[in-house]
């Protein structure tokens, strides 16, 4: 099974994820949060999170999810960014997690994965106004 790792700026990660479980309890089983500091030393956390990826691949990969883009969250996953093997997707949310509970025992590649994720994710997203129509 593909597991997950998710590194986020502060609480973030934890709390998404027990948000998730308490969804989808079978997240529990390979969804694990990394919350950093806010005042993390980069070379510690890269460390560390070096060290999260060696012990979640069971050789199917790891899908990495992070806060933004650009963050230190992002930065510090970049570097071991490898096809098939550890891929990054950023702007992590709740329904992205949700779908990735779905989606944990289908047997997709990793890159498939990380796609479905982005497309739960992405249609989550809506200003309401417009979604539920004009209300004025």
């Amino acid at each position: 099974m593909i597991k997950t790792l998710i590194v986020t700026h502060g609480n973030l990660a934890d709390e998404l994820v027990a948000a998730a479980r308490t969804i989808d309890e079978e997240l529990a089983r390979g969804v694990h949060p990394l919350s950093l500091p806010w005042d993390v030393d980069f070379d510690i956390a890269r460390e560390t999170v070096t060290g999260r990826l060696q012990e979640l691949d069971e050789g199917s990969g790891v899908l990495v999810l992070t806060d933004m883009f650009g963050g230190t969250a992002t930065n510090l996953v970049l570097p071991s960014l490898e096809e098939g093997k550890v891929e990054v997707v950023t702007g992590v949310n709740l329904p992205m997690l949700i779908k990735l509970g779905s989606l944990l025992d289908r047997g997709l590649e990793l890159h498939e994965l990380a796609r479905r994720v982005v497309a739960a994710g992405q249609r989550s997203i809506h200003v309401a106004s417009e979604f539920l129509g004009s209300r004025g």
